[in-house]
C-alpha cells in the first residue's frame, strides 16, 4: 500500500503538471510559464528522489 508520502508526492507531481499545461494552453506570459516549470522541475526530482529510495529499499531486501 503507497504511504503517505507516496500520495503526497504523486498528489504534488499532479497539481504541478496541470499548473504549467494550463500555463502553456492558456499562453500565459513566460513569466508563469517558467515558474510553472520550475515548479514541474522541483516536483519530478522528489518523484525521482522517491523511486530511488524505494529501489534501495527493495535492492536492501534483495538476497
Amino acid at each position: 500500500m503507497p504511504s503517505d508520502e507516496t500520495r503526497r508526492v504523486l498528489k504534488v507531481f499532479g497539481v504541478a503538471v496541470t499548473t504549467y499545461e494550463d500555463a502553456v494552453e492558456k499562453g500565459a506570459p513566460a513569466e508563469e510559464i517558467n515558474k510553472a516549470e520550475a515548479e514541474l522541475n522541483a516536483s519530478l526530482n522528489e518523484v525521482t528522489a522517491l523511486i530511488e529510495r524505494l529501489r534501495a529499499k527493495k535492492n536492501s531486501h534483495s538476497p
